[in-house]
């Protein structure tokens, strides 16, 4: 092989002919790129990753590794190493010969061996636990021992399959910062696996959404929060995720949510009008201030059901007709149960999704949402 480039097309899996784990996967990871593959338990996010390792059989489609076809290569031919949720340690060895014992079946020398073994664990701070068993190490540490397992085949790609969901929330943060700074100086393609989306939206150079073994989006994580392909990307990305409601298109181009607001919308397509779509804003972008004179801003009455104060940030979460609405606010606000405020969004911060298929609307289809605004009330 002559890169660490990694292709799917239209790969599937089925595992008895009629449903589908997996189904028309679709993309190319360039070499030295860091891909997370995304989405919720059961997604088939792990399925598609041991189909890239060869433990899983492709039943349709194919994977291309370098310049080759690699839907029945064998696992030890493709050039990857992979890190497992579990780490997949054997107990009986020392960290050092967990390490190694890979290299040691592809009859690598010994000094060859101790000279990339002594390179990745002082690179992962691991080389004062050399000599210690897995059962004497916390769960930061067996992952360490996982990754340099990894760092010391030097192969060119790199799988992970959800390496961080057995760690506290805090080591998780930490661990996050370790891999991706450990893949952008070793150069390797790495593949990664999570549900969590706060992962694939600090580590991921690019993301994959995946719903139901089906592909919704692949795109970079500041492009897939800011332009959702579907509402459920947009409720999906975020925490908390994107505030949802039902709105009406009327022929005179305006938006009504109901108990909400009211807002026109310039240059809508006439096949839009007079018809229900579903309207996003995500809770950063309801505010309680609002800046002096700015006419762009849309207000809405909500009444408060709880508040969650971070310390830096509060989560307001409130009633607006009957939905149910969060809102992030930088700072402390002590605002009190069953209290009324008004909240405050700018036209450009909203987002509509068409109403059957769940598809985002793009300017192209509603053009510039909004010059002028008036309250619903």
């Amino acid at each position: 092989m002559t890169d660490a480039r990694v292709q799917l097309k239209n790969v599937s899996k089925s595992y008895d002919g009629t449903t589908f784990a997996v189904k028309n996967a679709s993309v190319t990871i360039e070499p030295g790129e860091f891909f997370v593959l995304v989405g919720p338990s059961g997604c088939g996010k792990s399925t598609l990753l041991r189909m890239m390792a060869g433990l899983e059989k492709i039943t349709a489609g194919r994977l291309e590794i370098g310049d080759e076809l690699a839907n029945d290569m064998p696992p030890n031919k493709r050039q990857l190493s992979m890190v497992f949720q579990n780490y997949a340690l054997y107990p009986h060895l020392t960290v050092e010969e967990n390490i190694l014992f890979g290299l040691k079946v592809r009859k690598v020398s010994k000094s060859e061996r101790n000279r990339r073994c002594l390179e990745a664990v002082e690179m992962l701070g691991m080389t004062e636990y050399l000599k210690r068993k897995p059962r004497e190490l916390s769960g930061g540490q067996r992952q360490r021992v996982a990754l340099a397992r990894a760092v010391v085949s030097h192969m060119p790609i790199c799988l992970m399959d959800e390496p961080l969901s057995n760690l506290d929330a805090k080591l998780r943060g930490q661990m996050r910062a370790e891999i991706r700074q450990l893949q952008q100086e070793l150069g390797i393609t790495m593949i990664y696996v999570t549900h969590d989306q706060v992962e694939a939206m600090t580590m991921g150079d690019r993301i994959m959404v995946l719903k139901e073994g089906e592909v919704q989006q692949i795109g970079r994580p500041m492009d897939i929060y800011n332009d959702p392909a579907n509402t459920f990307v947009a409720e999906f990305i975020g925490a908390p995720p994107m505030n949802m409601a039902v709105g009406d298109l009327t022929q005179g181009g305006r938006l009504i949510v109901k108990d909400g607001f009211s807002t026109k919308v310039i240059g809508a397509k006439t096949s839009l009008l007079e018809t229900q779509v579903r309207v996003g804003i995500r809770p950063e972008k309801l505010l309680i201030e609002v800046p002096v004179d700015d006419t762009h801003y849309i207000s809405l009455l909500g009444k408060i059901r709880q508040v969650e104060l971070l310390g830096n940030e509060t989560i307001v979460t409130f009633d607006c007709g009957d939905t149910v609405w969060k809102s992030k606010v930088s700072g402390q606000w002590p605002v009190n149960k069953g209290e009324s405020i008004r909240f405050y969004v700018h036209e450009k911060d909203i987002q509509l999704f068409h109403m059957e298929t769940s598809k985002l609307l793009t300017v192209k289809a509603v053009n510039d949402l909004a010059v002028a605004s008036t309250l619903y009330s």
